[in-house]
């Protein structure tokens, strides 16, 4: 369930770069360039979750975010920052500004925001933005009436005195009174219902938003798409060996057709061998 956050959040990145990139920086004067590409890094282990080159107050900058559901328990997150950073700034030579942003309302608690140490000369300072939404005024974010922020609102704190249950629906309502065109509303709605689910019960969502609108959400197609793949992969592995699997991963993953992942999943319970499988991703 985790992926389909980090899914979801990417996408709205791609969709509203623009709302998401000046709500975290804290300026209005700021323009989404260009998206970097990170996933061919050979030094950190892991993709990052946003990377784009921006404008801001005049100059050029790198913007990283990432998106975390919970704390960062293998790895301190001021450690993986540190890494991240200092692949970016070696490899594009200019600021990067980097936030984390919490969803979890007990998340990021402990995060010192940075790492730094001086020593007989020595000296590295790394500073991060940490972001925890239910810190966030709601209702001043619903007023700025950008709609790439909708979907986080249920997360974040509501005006004094208002209950949850009340607050939740006053988001679904401002997000469907959105000026923004009919696709983009509904996927909206299917995203403030997945990060919602978070911290409220997923049925309160089910009972105001229609499931036949959340169906015609490309993130709902977009998390059908990942849960048929992780669906594939686990009867591969049930048969064949962890490595021949992970072999052909990459071109199962490259496949966007819906229908044709669900064949391929009934496929995958009856292949003989791995080889006969590969052969129908070249099919």
């Amino acid at each position: 369930m985790a992926q389909d956050y980090d899914n979801i959040g990417k996408s709205l990145w791609t969709d509203h770069a623009n709302d998401l990139s000046r709500f975290v920086l804290g300026e209005d004067d700021v323009e989404v360039l260009e998206d970097l590409d990170t996933e061919q890094q050979t030094v950190i282990a892991r993709q990052t979750d946003i990377t784009k080159r921006v404008r801001v107050s005049g100059h050029n900058a790198i913007l990283h975010v990432e998106l975390q559901l919970r704390d960062s328990t293998r790895t301190p997150m001021w450690a993986r920052n540190a890494q991240y950073q200092g692949y970016l700034v070696g490899e594009h030579q200019m600021p990067v500004y980097s936030h984390v942003i919490y969803f979890h309302p007990n998340a990021g608690r402990n995060d010192p925001g940075g790492y730094t140490y001086s020593w007989n000369g020595y000296e590295h300072t790394n500073r991060y933005k940490v972001i925890r939404l239910i810190e966030i005024e709601g209702q001043a974010i619903l007023d700025r009436q950008a709609p790439g922020l909708l979907p986080f609102t249920p997360l974040m704190k509501p005006p004094t005195g208002m209950d949850s249950e009340h607050w939740v629906q006053t988001c679904i309502d401002a997000t469907r009174a959105t000026s923004a065109d009919q696709q983009t509303q509904t996927d909206l709605l299917y995203a403030i219902s997945v990060f919602g689910s978070i911290v409220y019960d997923p049925q309160f969502f089910k009972r105001r938003i229609p499931e036949e609108l959340m169906r015609e959400s490309k993130f709902y197609q977009l998390m059908l798409r990942e849960n048929t793949i992780e669906h594939i992969i686990a009867l591969l592995e049930q048969q064949f060996h962890t490595e021949a699997v992970r072999a052909v991963t990459p071109m199962l993953q490259n496949i966007d057709d819906l229908e044709r992942l669900k064949e391929l999943h009934l496929a995958a319970a009856r292949v003989p061998n791995i080889e006969t499988f590969a052969q129908m991703l070249h099919e």
